[in-house]
């Protein structure tokens, strides 16, 4: 299957049948771990993809480790579940998500819209280019980039705010305990991820396939063409426990829905668009676990808290 294939297949490769899907991960799942010379394991996170995928990888080397990088920023029951999980090594990232918060600042809108803040905010010579590109979208060579343009809304986030946003807590928090524990152990991993999460990874996967073996960055991404329903029809087929956090649940005689992706329980990339919901991720929160809410609300930044960052940007608390 190579890059054009991929390219002008992708849709129809997607809506293959989950037999197909189990059979194309289990072989590139062969594939990685003779390359590596067995030398691999697990990015296990908790959540219903990282759950299938250590269920495949075991179904053939049983023996693979699971590696779950606690973010600090973690919900109550995706700690709880991965307590239960045999073979598991945990990493911890060097500083907190409350010390990055304090460092750098809160994760708020995406993390295209943070970098961009952070870099306008610099206003070094430097990135006289950047900054044209988030103001007006006009690349270097002169082509026009919406993407890149920086939504007018969010001109507040420069220009008013007395709090500091970020893009950098998943490098902090997730990637970079990762990054050392494959450093120490020379150990490679495998991970959840899909290429219906986003254009980037669509785009890596067109241009690599499941199994990337460049210099510094060799991993496996056995899941690329799965999608949600995917993971669900064989967490169901298998009868393979998880967390409960995805599950409904009643609550002072409130139904409180489970959430359909986890990450970190902090974050609020994308929850200003969650308003026409019910209830979003921090009002589900804050109905199961009120406690680490409120501990999360008064968490500060430049002596603003969560709760007033997050109204700033129309976040429903």
């Amino acid at each position: 299957m190579n890059k054009e294939y991929r390219r002008q297949n992708l849709e129809d490769i997607i809506k293959q049948p989950i037999e197909y899907k189990i059979n194309h991960a289990k072989e590139r799942i062969k594939e990685f771990y003779e390359k590596m010379d067995g030398k691999v394991y697990v990015a296990f996170s908790g959540g219903k993809d990282s759950v299938v995928l250590l269920h495949l990888v075991r179904s053939v080397y049983p023996e693979v480790k699971a590696v779950f990088s606690n973010t600090t920023n973690e919900y109550v029951e995706i700690l709880n579940f991965v307590k239960t999980i045999d073979n598991l090594i945990e990493v911890k990232p060097k500083i907190s998500f409350n010390q990055t918060v304090e460092k750098y600042g809160f994760p708020l809108v995406s993390k295209k819209t943070a970098r961009a803040i952070t870099d306008l905010r610099e206003n070094k010579p430097t990135t006289k280019n950047v900054r044209n590109l988030y103001l007006t979208g006009m690349t270097m060579e002169g082509h026009f980039c919406q993407s890149y343009k920086l939504a007018k809304k969010w001109y507040k986030l420069w220009k008013e705010a007395e709090f500091d946003i970020t893009n950098k807590c998943c490098d902090i928090l997730k990637k970079e305990p990762l990054h050392r524990f494959e450093k120490e152990t020379g150990l490679k991993g495998y991970i959840g991820t899909q290429v219906k999460e986003g254009g980037f990874r669509k785009n890596s996967w067109i241009n690599n396939g499941c199994n990337i073996y460049t210099a510094n960055n060799e991993k496996s991404r056995p899941l690329s063409i799965w999608t949600t329903e995917d993971i669900w029809e064989y967490i169901q087929k298998n009868n393979i426990e998880y967390s409960k956090i995805y599950d409904d649940v009643e609550k002072n005689g409130v139904i409180i829905k489970g959430e359909k992706r986890t990450g970190c329980a902090y974050c609020a990339f994308g929850a200003h668009l969650e308003n026409k919901e019910d209830l979003n991720r921090f009002e589900r929160l804050k109905l199961r676990k009120p406690k680490q809410f409120e501990k999360m609300m008064n968490l500060k930044n430049n002596g603003i808290t969560y709760r007033e960052a997050l109204k700033f940007v129309g976040v429903k608390i």
